[in-house]
């Protein structure tokens, strides 16, 4: 993720204004890149370990290290899926208010899939437009 975000940033160069949610696009492809286990599933998979390394001890599992190897799969797989439904979907939302996605170009309904209008710059032509009229008259 955090690759194609830097891509996405490095191809559209967005604002000096943007700079909060670029950063925070930054952070979010971060964290689901290094994706650790959500702290609910963490006592579980603690308890897991305990116990595979008490029947290891007492030779009621051999061998201890395949059932183990199975366990870190599964933790691994809870923090990625965990993180990656927490974070998703935010970080989507982050790269459409940056218009580094097709809904943030305005690509359904948009012109050519320009970015979607920001209001403040439509007020901003409607002002400019308003003060080249007066100058006129």
């Amino acid at each position: 993720m955090t690759a194609a975000v830097a891509a996405a940033l490095r191809a559209n160069k967005p604002e000096h204004r943007d700079a909060g949610a670029v950063q925070l696009a930054r952070e979010y492809a971060g964290l689901i890149d290094n994706a650790a286990i959500a702290a609910k599933y963490r006592p579980h998979i603690n308890g897991l370990r305990l116990a595979l390394d008490e029947l290891a001890m007492l030779g009621a599992i051999e061998p201890a290290d395949r059932a183990r190897e199975h366990l870190e799969k599964i933790a691994d797989a809870l923090g990625e899926h965990s993180v990656a439904s927490d974070l998703g979907p935010k970080l989507l939302a982050t790269l459409t208010a940056l218009g580094l996605t097709p809904a943030g170009r305005g690509a359904k309904g948009g012109q050519n899939g320009a970015p979607a209008a920001n209001p403040l710059d439509e007020l901003k032509a409607r002002r400019a437009s308003r003060a080249s009229r007066a100058r006129e008259h």
